[in-house]
């Protein structure tokens, strides 16, 4: 059971280094490893952005599951992370 649950977890984790890529894996339901300035206000920025995009995307494929919008949030902070990209 571990190691199927392992398994599921690894085959839904992307590692992102700008935003494009960001929200194409937060579209597919993907948890994202991605840099970050621990900032508060960056994590509302990007907490606000990716839902706004998000809606837009339903929106635009006349989607009306709105349940999971797509809105990122932070889960945890890696002890090692990589560098944050200029646009980030």
């Amino acid at each position: 059971m571990y190691n199927k649950a392992l398994d599921a977890r690894t085959a839904h984790t992307s590692e992102v280094d700008n935003w494009k890529d960001f929200m194409e894996a937060l579209g597919k339901r993907n948890i994202c490893h991605t840099p970050w300035c621990d900032c508060k206000e960056c994590e509302e920025a990007v907490k606000e952005r990716s839902k706004e995009e998000s809606l837009k995307a339903m929106e635009e494929m006349n989607e009306d599951e709105t349940l999971l919008t797509g809105s990122a949030k932070t889960l945890c902070i890696p002890f090692e992370q990589g560098e944050l990209a200029p646009d980030a």
